[in-house]
């Protein structure tokens, strides 16, 4: 419908008293509106020193989820020492679960029924200050990203927001490297808007790339990640609500080496979750070790690996060999049920290494070269399961690096990431003159100009007439608890466990169905 005559439609109504779709309404701008150009160094992928070392800290991070909380005495150190404490054996501190908690018939300790490596050596993190500037373990921020192309296109949410922090002692030593990442999920302040609902986020990203000041810039991100837009209904970027079951998640990508033991490269990740015996009552904030998305079990692309869940996953692997055949390599995905993902993802070893699990010549190999066959694709079935690894966090980090597992077919190559990271405390590159903490050859070539044509042109699709709904709400959301029985004595309440936690997050998440507008692949 051309401008002239919903501009017509919206006058009629009007006259009428008629409000459309129920939403108060005014003309917009006009319906064509040219590309804008942001800069993706300013507004999709930030690792300016000057910005991110301003911007925000980890202590801000935990220090705002433990007031929100609204448990008294808890601080941002309490948090800390409560999440690596999960990666020691139990009775650890006692402010939560430790890793052996869960076990399988064997005695060996699980995350989703797969075994998980328990102890590891970054459960020492309990034993430091990870907010000291001056000491080689304080975790310094070195990006924050918009990741607003994973919004579904219906606007369910507005996308996720990430900021990466790296221990200091990694710059130095290649040994000593510990990186977390928080993935908030950003709720919509105008959802009766749809997509619509995000523009104000969006624009808001776009006006960095026109602010020269780095410090500015930096006062401006501080703001959006703390504290958001209380005016516009948009809420901070830090809450519990946007980390918890059926929103976002915090990763953790793991090197922590000790002469006395070695470990291989490994990456996790966790949930929040607000366990309470009722809004007011005695509450507990904890981090929840959970699977991997997208990270299947390695045997279970082998056919003679003795797993139960093998066949039904090797089932449900053939209805992804379409999406896994798109020749778009920003596009091509798979949608794996958590049944199947583990608790950890190695970028080292063959646990992580489908390639060394798969047989060509099996059954499951001519089961995906009917479907190839059926669809008229040149790929071979080794390249699909190379193709799957790339999903995975260990083979987008390492795994598909070098030849012959980043040969992907149909003359795509899958590009390289720094060598375990995609964002490095260990370097810098000058970028008209300013550092930036150094990105790898996979976001600055391929993955950040996607996100950038994705955000440009969700900012150049400007409705004629502008969705004016109210924001739900001032900002100040309260964050998302679970109701969890109190124990005998009623001191404290029962968490759920991580399964439990999992089972949640696919609940919460089951409305949210749609593509997001950069495509359907998750989260890296």
């Amino acid at each position: 419908m051309s401008c002239r005559k919903l501009l017509a439609l919206l006058m009629i109504n009007l006259t009428l008293g008629l409000p459309a779709m129920g939403q108060t309404i005014t003309p917009g701008p006009a319906c064509l509106r040219p590309v804008p150009d942001v800069d993706p160094r300013k507004s999709i992928f930030v690792t300016e020193l000057d910005v991110v070392q301003n911007a925000i800290s980890l202590e801000d991070v935990l220090g705002l989820l433990a007031r929100q909380s609204g448990i008294p005495g808890l601080e941002a150190i309490d948090l800390w020492d409560q999440w690596w404490d999960t990666q020691n054996t139990s009775p650890g501190l006692g402010l939560g679960l430790n890793c052996d908690d869960r076990v399988d018939a064997n005695g060996i300790p699980v995350i989703n029924r797969f075994p998980i490596e328990c102890p590891r050596n970054e459960g020492a993190e309990i034993n430091i200050d990870p907010f000291d500037p001056a000491s080689s373990a304080f975790y310094e921020p070195i990006a924050l990203v918009n990741r607003m192309d994973l919004m579904p296109s219906d606007g369910a949410n507005c996308g996720e927001y990430r900021v990466i922090f790296a221990r200091r002692s990694g710059v130095n030593n290649r040994l000593r490297r510990n990186l977390v990442i928080f993935e908030a999920t950003l709720p919509n302040p105008r959802p009766g808007c749809g997509s619509e609902g995000c523009r104000e986020i969006a624009e808001f990203w776009a006006s960095l790339s026109r602010i020269s000041d780095p410090m500015a810039r930096a006062a401006l991100l501080r703001e959006f990640y703390l504290r958001g837009d209380p005016s516009q209904g948009i809420e901070p970027v830090i809450h519990i609500s946007h980390l918890s079951p059926g929103a976002g998640q915090i990763r953790t990508n793991q090197f922590l080496n000790t002469q006395a033991n070695s470990v291989d490269w490994q990456l996790r990740e966790y949930k929040l979750a607000l366990f309470c015996t009722g809004p007011a009552s005695n509450c507990e904030l904890q981090f929840v070790p959970v699977s991997v998305k997208t990270n299947p079990w390695g045997q279970l692309y082998d056919e003679f690996s003795g797993q139960s869940q093998t066949r039904r996953f090797m089932r449900q692997f053939l209805t992804q060999v379409d999406e896994l055949a798109n020749p778009d390599i920003t596009q091509f995905s798979n949608s794996i049920s958590n049944e199947f993902n583990a608790g950890q993802s190695n970028s080292q070893g063959s646990e992580n290494d489908y390639t060394a699990h798969f047989d060509p010549s099996g059954n499951f190999a001519r089961a995906i070269q009917r479907r190839l066959r059926n669809l008229g694709s040149p790929l071979s079935p080794t390249e699909i399961i190379r193709r799957s690894q790339t999903q995975s966090c260990a083979g987008c980090h390492q795994l598909n690096n070098t030849s012959p597992a980043n040969l992907l077919g149909d003359g795509m190559v899958w590009p390289q990431s720094l060598g375990f990271v995609h964002v490095t405390e260990r370097a810098t590159d000058s970028i008209g003159g300013v550092p930036h903490f150094r990105i790898s050859p996979a976001l600055d070539r391929v993955f950040v100009p996607h996100r950038e044509r994705v955000f440009e042109s969700y900012l150049a699709d400007l409705p004629c007439i502008r969705c004016m709904s109210l924001p739900l709400g001032d900002g100040s959301n309260t964050p998302d608890f679970i109701a969890v029985p109190a124990v005998p004595d009623g001191s404290a309440p029962l968490p759920l466990t991580p399964a439990e936690i999992e089972i949640l997050d696919a609940d919460r998440k089951m409305d949210s169905s749609a593509i997001p507008i950069g495509g359907p692949r998750g989260i890296h």
